[in-house]
């Protein structure tokens, strides 16, 4: 021997380095697999939740299409299905009272015609142009009971849309309407009922301001008063007819009778 000392072999050390790892692969290897275990039923039952949801998302769907259906055949297509969006938006109707009130439409003092303007709205408060039957009643709150109501009108889907007014202003079905009863009082109380052609309904009141119009009356005949203290003069018999003519009488015969 030279006294050169001996170097181990090169393949110890990577031998020592598996020996350990191997020993912490063994040692880690099943809190490993049962965390992956833990995660996999975390997101299977995720996956469940979800299956669920879609499902019932998926059957409301279908059960608001059934319904839509339904209101098509109930309402003998007066719902078109790009009207069907606007049924669901729909949320109250409103009377504008900035464009509701009285219209004097000639020189004569008071009105003589009632503007009224109706809007459907959403959510958002925007006016939607939906189809549907309008009532409207105008009533006088302070006359007595049984004469309050002095107006009622009535529209059909139809004659709605004819009325339906979009303007810088504002969106709405607009109505000029004649007096039905006109009204002495300067405040009334108009009432609008809305029905949906799917069934819903909606109303919706408001007080407005009006002039009353103004109708000149006839100067009645007026009737002779007694002033005086003296009795009323009686009035003047007729006038008795002339008496008949009496006849002439008989002539005398000529010669004449002798006297002795």
């Amino acid at each position: 021997m030279d006294g050169t000392p001996t170097r181990p072999p090169n393949w110890l050390p990577l031998l020592l380095a598996v020996s350990i790892a191997g020993s912490i692969a063994g040692c880690s290897t099943p809190a490993r697999v049962e965390q992956l275990e833990a995660q996999l039923r975390d997101q299977q039952d995720q996956l469940t939740d979800q299956a669920g949801t879609l499902e019932s998302v998926q059957a409301e769907r279908n059960a608001l299409r059934r319904q839509r259906d339904l209101l098509l055949e109930a309402s003998h297509s007066l719902v078109r299905p790009e009207q069907a969006e606007l049924l669901a938006r729909i949320d109250h109707i409103a009377i504008n009272t900035w464009l509701t009130g009285g219209r004097n439409t000639d020189r004569i003092p008071g009105d003589d015609q009632l503007v009224v303007m109706v809007q459907p709205l959403d959510n958002d408060l925007e006016p939607v142009k939906l189809p549907g039957t309008l009532k409207l009643w105008l009533t006088d709150p302070a006359a007595p009971k049984d004469s309050r109501q002095i107006g009622s009108w009535e529209f059909t889907p139809g004659e709605c849309r004819k009325h339906w007014l979009a303007s810088v202003l504002s969106r709405g079905f607009l109505f000029k309407l004649n007096w039905q009863t006109p009204p002495t009082r300067n405040r009334l109380l108009l009432h609008c009922r809305f029905d949906t052609t799917d069934g819903r309904r909606f109303d919706a009141d408001a007080l407005i301001d009006i002039q009353p119009p103004t109708h000149p009356q006839p100067n009645p005949t007026i009737p002779t008063t007694q002033t005086s203290n003296d009795p009323p003069a009686s009035p003047d018999p007729p006038a008795s007819p002339d008496p008949p003519a009496s006849p002439d009488p008989p002539a005398s015969p000529a010669g004449g009778c002798g006297c002795g």
